[in-house]
């Protein structure tokens, strides 16, 4: 139980130093990092579009 307990202690404790000292410069370049890899991901820009559903009407033709 202690070290889950520790790791969140040492994760609170970077994001408060990161954000008091630095002026967030270590956790703006982790969110520059993981907006440039989901650029290299299929869909790539972040524009996530919705799955769309089409009917071919021929089909239901007699």
């Amino acid at each position: 139980m202690r070290l889950p307990l520790v790791v969140i202690a040492l994760i609170a404790g970077f994001i408060l130093w990161d954000h008091f000292a630095n002026d967030g410069a270590y956790s703006a370049d982790v969110q520059r990092s993981f907006r440039e890899a989901s650029l290299d991901l299929p869909g790539g820009g972040g524009w996530w579009k919705p799955p769309t559903i089409t009917v071919n009407r021929d089909a239901f033709k007699p």
